[in-house]
């Protein structure tokens, strides 16, 4: 098992426990007792930890003739594959993780959410990202990635950068520039590179490229591309020159090099905030966030889905386009910080509010702007597979001393069945 996957299982495994929402009040957005599903139980499937706290006021108040039973699955991803392919147990509506496309095979087994869509002002290409060839909407995107430069605005001071986030944009405008950076932190004992395998994974989604290609309707592998080889080598000599820290997100020791503030600064998706919040909270009012070097990303995060054995396909339906829309996000990003895929969590006053903990920056109106301008990235079945792959050569060969051009081309030969 890899570490990322590892990583993954263990985060997923802290949270085990259930609940119950039981919507038994009418609400003032709620259904007025005079619509086909009145009265009507359905069930939910998503992580704890994708879900506001008030799950239950929040359900209660919109949907006031329903019965929702919240099912905390924290091996969700399986659990779906595993009812589809017997086509029995099955929720209402689900909240996932880990792609779209695992599903597009068994589209018909979900609820077109084409109309619904139209109403989520959701960011493009995440709509994109869960829509199939022949035009249904099999989800909507309830969080997304966008990535951003995080950094400490006290230390880039000290190594004589500017310290306003507009500033370091301008002038971190490029990877060369970063790695200009990298190497005068490096220098002092800091680093602004977490881990190589970060660097590589944005440079990719920054050129929409994700391992994997749709072309005539089918998976074309396209593992080995200037835009992949290119990405790898400039990563790999970051990690071999001794500018990263080669401290992996989600890992004690990534907390710990934020909390001896080794790591003042990486290149990372939104969610990664949270990790920065808890390490770093003694840095609270020191951290900032500005635009990449080389242009925006992001990538996909979670997307809910109502499943077509429902009972009750309308409400499963209005159920999943009310998670994704801006009022439940907005709730999710307030409570969780998860980064919302609708664009109408940018317009609550308390959600774009400056934060403290960034100097008083609207962080999340530069994330948006990160995240509307980000190309669409195709992921493939096999997409997790190959990052996976490459993420893991790119923690070793710091160590190993590699050749980065000999590591790259057994990468590629290694995915190349795929």
């Amino acid at each position: 098992m890899n570490r990322i996957r590892q990583v993954a299982l263990a985060a997923t495994a802290l949270v085990t426990a259930g609940a119950l929402v039981a919507c038994s009040q009418s609400g003032e957005n709620g259904t007025d007792g005079s619509g086909a599903d009145d009265g009507a139980s359905l069930t939910l499937w998503a992580r704890g930890n994708s879900m506001p706290d008030d799950l239950e006021g929040i359900l209660a108040e919109e949907f006031g003739d329903y019965t929702i039973e919240f099912e905390n699955i924290p091996d969700i991803e399986d659990k779906m594959r595993a009812a589809l392919r017997s086509g029995s147990g099955l929720p209402d509506v689900v909240v996932f993780g880990g792609g779209t496309r695992q599903f597009f095979s068994v589209a018909d087994q979900f609820i077109d959410l084409t109309e619904q869509a139209e109403t989520t002002d959701s960011v493009e290409w995440a709509l994109d990202l869960a829509r199939t060839e022949d035009g249904q909407q099999l989800a909507l995107p309830t969080d997304i990635g966008p990535y951003g430069f995080f950094y400490r605005a006290d230390v880039l001071e000290s190594l004589g950068y500017p310290s306003e986030p507009d500033e370091v944009a301008a002038e971190i405008d490029s990877w060369e520039a970063y790695r200009d950076l990298a190497s005068e932190a490096a220098a002092e004992g800091v680093y602004v590179c977490d881990h190589a395998g970060q660097v590589h994974e944005t440079r990719l989604n920054q050129n929409g490229y994700g391992y994997f290609a749709l072309e005539d309707g089918e998976e074309v592998n396209i593992v080995d591309s200037p835009v992949s080889h290119d990405s790898f080598v400039f990563a790999a000599d970051l990690a071999q020159d001794g500018l990263c820290a080669d401290a992996e997100p989600y890992t004690p020791e990534f907390n710990a090099a934020l909390t001896q503030e080794q790591v003042v600064g990486f290149v990372g998706p939104a969610w990664q905030d949270g990790l920065i919040r808890s390490a770093g909270e003694q840095q609270a009012g020191q951290w900032r966030v500005t635009r990449l070097p080389g242009g925006p990303a992001a990538s996909g995060g979670s997307f809910v889905a109502a499943l077509a054995e429902s009972e009750h396909p309308d409400a499963a339906a209005e159920v999943a386009g009310f998670i994704g829309g801006a009022e439940f996000q907005t709730a999710s990003y307030l409570d969780k910080g998860l980064f919302p895929g609708s664009l109408g969590v940018a317009e609550d006053p308390e959600a774009s509010a400056p934060q403290d903990f960034y100097g008083g920056q609207n962080t999340l109106g530069l994330l948006m702007e990160m995240a509307e301008g980000a190309p669409i990235t195709y992921r493939g079945v096999d997409s997790s597979t190959v990052g996976a792959q490459f993420y893991v050569a790119l923690t070793d060969i710091a160590s190993t001393g590699d050749d980065p051009e000999q590591v790259y081309a057994s990468l590629v030969e290694q995915s190349a069945g795929l």
